[in-house]
């Protein structure tokens, strides 16, 4: 996992999983992929290209988790899927939920929302969306050669 270059958070740990959009100029780029995470999101969100994993705890230098209220960039669909390992607040539309150790919520991404505190030690967090291919953001996923 690396440090968020994102401007709405700070000390948060993470990794783009399947595809990652550059934010600034909105080039997309293969991420890490792995086919059971593949495989995983593909039974939770079929048809989900782009992931973030991010990570709040006090591991490899600390990571707050913390996100500010925004709306995610034109790369996301609005339909999206969050899997919560830990427990935290999620707030979207200006309504606060508790998330629990694994809830798996749907949402529409292009509604305000954040993630304003955590509530235990450590907590995981596996965002799922499929990449805007009208707006021109294609899938550049590498999937591993078997041999």
């Amino acid at each position: 996992m690396k440090p968020s270059y994102s401007t709405l958070t700070t000390r948060r740990l993470e990794l783009w999983l399947f595809n990652e959009v550059h934010l600034g100029n909105g080039t997309v780029k293969p991420a890490y992929f792995d086919d059971r995470l593949y495989n995983f999101s593909q039974r939770v969100y079929p048809g989900s290209n782009i992931g973030l994993l991010t990570y709040h705890g006090s591991e490899r230098g600390g990571s707050s988790g913390l996100i500010r209220p925004h709306k995610d960039h034109g790369y996301a669909m609005p339909h999206t899927v969050s899997i919560n390992l830990g427990e935290a607040e999620f707030a979207i539309d200006g309504k606060l939920h508790k998330l629990n150790d694994g809830d798996i919520c749907e949402f529409n991404c292009k509604l305000t929302h954040s993630v304003p505190r955590i509530l235990t030690p450590e907590r995981f967090s596996l965002v799922l969306w499929t990449l805007n291919e009208k707006k021109g953001y294609k899938s550049q996923m590498i999937e591993p050669i078997e041999w």
